[in-house]
């Protein structure tokens, strides 16, 4: 079967992100453990840091993704990801020469400002899907942050056992140069410049465009707490683990971070199809309200299966949150303004990662390292309520309900 255009691009971009995001999630079942190598030493002050190496990218990336996102919107998706691509091998790749936690944290800070890759693919994607099929496309693309998800931390945590904390940096700026690879040879985007001489549309005017659909601001805003959700555990999970076993902490949270995430690749592309047929709003409170409940017990698991096992169910409602959103999103934007609408969700996403990693580890320092996750189901159920209330679908979704659903190519 011949495979349209849209389609090779989305298979090949699901390629280049699955890879690109499994280096950068090489590291995270062992960045406290790396912060107290470089001399932080109580797990406390590890997990703090552990939240502010965090906050310092999501910062940045708060700050550079409308901007990214309307520079794609003038030259071109596919450049921007490309760009973000080539941002990430020169700043994770440094991370590998560090000498103190200071140095760590001024590179997290760059990779935040030069990345960006995931609000990039989203938009690349959407630009060039046809609208009945965005929540499959979107689904996917969002199904391969999860894959990388589930296979990069416990790589990371094997291979940090195997070859040490530097090298396994080194690796995950070695993925990045694979995806812009993958991404230059294999992506195809027909992106039509403005002529010279033409009225083009500022940075301004492009963000305007976006924020003037009605319902935008509201699903950013929903876009945010629901990526705070999972940013806000990250920090302390190791600290967790090393709670349960004496051995091989790094690969055992990579494990963790691989049950929540395996189940929320599952559901990412399965919701899909699901909210074709019930509604996109109504998918996106069941996922929400399901995750909030599931969260409040991983706060007394008391061995290592019992939290591998409320993290999978965890991962089981949320894979389905941030898909779902994006769809909405992807349907309500104005047409050629998708570069600059995902740029307000990578920024909306990046806030999140810059605030709520720092709240998790402040948290943990105050109330316990299990605190947290009672708190983050509670936000989450909240949100469910939120988005039953004020949450509405565009008129092309509920057409698009209506209609025969469509086998995937």
């Amino acid at each position: 079967m011949k495979l349209e255009t849209w389609e090779k691009n989305l298979y090949a971009v699901w390629v280049s992100q699955f890879l690109a995001l499994m280096g950068a999630n090489l590291v995270f079942p062992f960045i406290p453990f790396f912060v107290q190598d470089l001399g932080i030493e109580s797990d406390s002050d590890a997990a703090l840091w552990s939240g502010v190496l965090a906050t310092a990218t999501g910062v940045m990336l708060f700050i550079s993704s409308p901007l990214w996102g309307s520079l794609a919107d003038r030259f071109g998706r596919k450049t921007m990801l490309l760009r973000a691509y080539a941002g990430a091998t020169v700043t994770i790749t440094l991370q590998a020469a560090v000498t103190s936690v200071w140095q760590l944290l001024v590179l997290r800070g760059l990779q935040g400002a030069f990345v960006g890759t995931i609000p990039a693919a989203t938009a690349l994607v959407a630009g060039g899907t046809p609208a009945r099929r965005m929540a499959y496309a979107l689904g996917l693309v969002q199904m391969a942050v999860f894959t990388s998800q589930t296979v990069g931390p416990v790589v990371g945590g094997l291979m940090a056992q195997a070859v040490g904390f530097r090298t396994t940096f080194a690796l995950g700026g070695l993925a990045y140069v694979v995806s812009f690879v993958v991404c230059l040879v294999f992506v195809k985007e027909d992106f039509q410049r403005p002529l010279p001489g033409a009225e083009r549309p500022s940075y301004v005017e492009n963000l305007r465009a976006v924020m003037r659909v009605p319902t935008m601001l509201l699903l950013i805003t929903v876009m945010f707490l629901v990526s705070s959700a999972a940013v806000f555990v990250r920090p302390v999970v190791p600290l967790v683990v090393e709670g349960f076993t004496d051995a091989s902490v790094e690969t055992k949270s990579g494990f963790v971070f691989a049950a929540v995430a395996l189940t929320s690749a599952i559901a990412a592309v399965a919701s899909s199809r699901i909210a074709a047929r019930t509604g996109y709003r109504n998918m996106l409170v069941v996922a929400t309200l399901g995750a909030g409940i599931a969260y409040i017990p991983v706060g007394v698991a008391n061995s290592m299966l019992p939290l591998m096992v409320l993290m999978a169910l965890v991962g089981v409602f949320s894979g389905a949150m941030i898909p779902m959103v994006n769809a909405l999103i992807g349907a309500s934007a104005p047409d050629g303004k998708h570069g600059s609408a995902f740029g307000l969700v990578g920024s909306a996403q990046a806030l999140s990662f810059a605030i709520a990693p720092l709240l998790g580890g402040l948290t943990a320092q105050r109330l316990g390292i299990h605190a947290g996750f009672p708190i983050i189901g509670a936000m989450l159920v909240a949100v469910s309520v939120l988005a039953w209330l004020t949450v509405r679908e565009p008129a092309s979704m509920r057409e698009e309900a209506r209609e025969p659903e469509a086998a995937p190519a």
